[in-house]
């Protein structure tokens, strides 16, 4: 296990060994992430604004994969809100969204960032994966706009989500999961109708995913390796307001069957500290 921090304490990343999947290891990689925040408003900024912000964060995340990569590690797991914060109203965080589709359209922004409208966080995100053959697990929002033939469609006639992608070592967007059990100030977000149960193939095992609150409950929990089989779990997770440190290493659970040689890698977010 090896640590590196950025400039500022911005950072730790901690390399892990693991023995699971189609290959006889592999090396994950979990980033806890200081995130720039923007300015505390309820008046929303504009989309120029807010990407300014994502760009400032991806590019820490960015020096980041590069490390990972750099040391062998096949998988990175960002944290949640750690590319533009968690202090919005539903109306202030929604210039920070993207539209993410479905992972069986068979995409990799990277090559072709028009496909589905103006998506330039996930176009990037997919750069640093395929750039560097690595893996990437990251937190960013979705929106999905309904209308009136919804009876649950809400007043402003959009979903929005707290969402989780992954993009594989070629750019391609191959998960994306929407966070069902939320926290109880995601006031910006929805919750999903259904709980999603989702899974992603890789040459070192199968992997599921869901997002920090969710390993709580029951679904999607514990029914994403009972029932889908994963033998990895990655959770990308709001934590803690201290400055990252050594203490704050990611998780590796063992446990009693059907969790029994599952490993589970998460990772904080913090505040940015001076």
């Amino acid at each position: 296990m090896s640590g590196s921090y950025f400039p500022k304490c911005v950072a730790l990343s901690a390399l892990l060994v693991l023995s699971v999947g189609a290959l006889d290891t592999f090396i994950a990689a979990v980033y806890e992430h200081a995130v720039i925040l923007p300015n505390r408003t309820e008046t929303p900024v504009s989309k120029e604004e807010a990407l300014l912000l994502m760009n400032k964060n991806i590019d820490v995340l960015e020096k980041a994969v590069k490390l990972a990569a750099k040391q062998g590690a096949h998988i990175i797991v960002t944290p949640e809100d750690g590319i533009y914060g968690w202090v919005f109203t539903r109306e202030s965080i929604y210039p920070y969204l993207e539209d993410i589709p479905d992972p069986e359209v068979n995409w990799i922004p990277c090559r072709d960032p028009g496909r589905f409208g103006n998506t330039p966080v996930q176009e990037r995100l997919s750069c640093l994966a395929k750039d560097n053959s690595i893996y990437v697990v990251a937190n960013i929002g979705d929106k999905k706009l309904c209308n009136a033939s919804d009876p649950q469609c809400p007043p402003d006639g959009r979903y929005q989500y707290n969402t989780d992608v992954v993009f594989d070592s070629q750019g391609k967007l191959v998960a994306r999961y929407h966070k069902y059990n939320l926290f109880a100030p995601e006031i910006q977000f929805d919750f999903p109708k259904d709980s999603e149960f989702v899974t992603f193939y890789t040459p070192f095992g199968k992997f599921g995913i869901f997002t920090c609150f969710d390993i709580f409950s029951y679904d999607p929990a514990v029914v994403v390796v009972d029932e889908f089989q994963s033998t990895a779990l990655s959770t990308p997770q709001h934590g803690t307001t201290r400055c990252p440190s050594s203490r704050l290493f990611p998780f590796i659970q063992h446990g009693p069957r059907p969790w029994e040689s599952i490993y589970l890698l998460q990772i904080p977010t913090t505040p940015a500290c001076t």
